[in-house]
């Protein structure tokens, strides 16, 4: 088989017509939308054919990989500037010695809250 020939995996499935005239406008569309390419170049010419559309492919790939990791990057700065943010909100809403686990309760008697017996 001829490479890029085209066949039938069962030729029994297969109807064929006999026409009693050439139709010459049906033959004339299918001559336009033949391709030939020489032997001896045909095997290079695929060849670079695959490697143009590979190259277009790793292009676009590589794209996507990158506007993914610019926006994981995005989500991770956002999420540090929230973290560090929460933690400003908790130094400024009960000072600095109730945020490093310093500050006691204002109990100067030495009792502690829970033991009332």
């Amino acid at each position: 088989m001829a490479v890029g020939q085209v066949s039938f995996h069962d030729p029994k499935k297969t109807t064929r017509i006999l026409l009693p005239t050439r139709i010459n406008a049906t033959i004339n569309r299918l001559t336009k939308t033949r391709t030939e390419i020489p032997p001896p170049a045909s095997s290079e010419y695929l060849l670079a054919e695959r490697d143009a559309h590979l190259a277009e492919l790793r292009k676009v790939t590589n794209a996507e990989l990158q506007k993914r990791k610019k926006e994981e990057a995005r989500l991770a700065k956002e999420r540090r500037e929230e973290k560090a943010r929460k933690e400003r909100d908790w130094e400024e809403l009960y000072g600095e010695d109730a945020v490093n686990g310093e500050g006691r309760a204002n109990n100067q008697e030495g009792f502690d809250e829970d033991d009332f017996m």
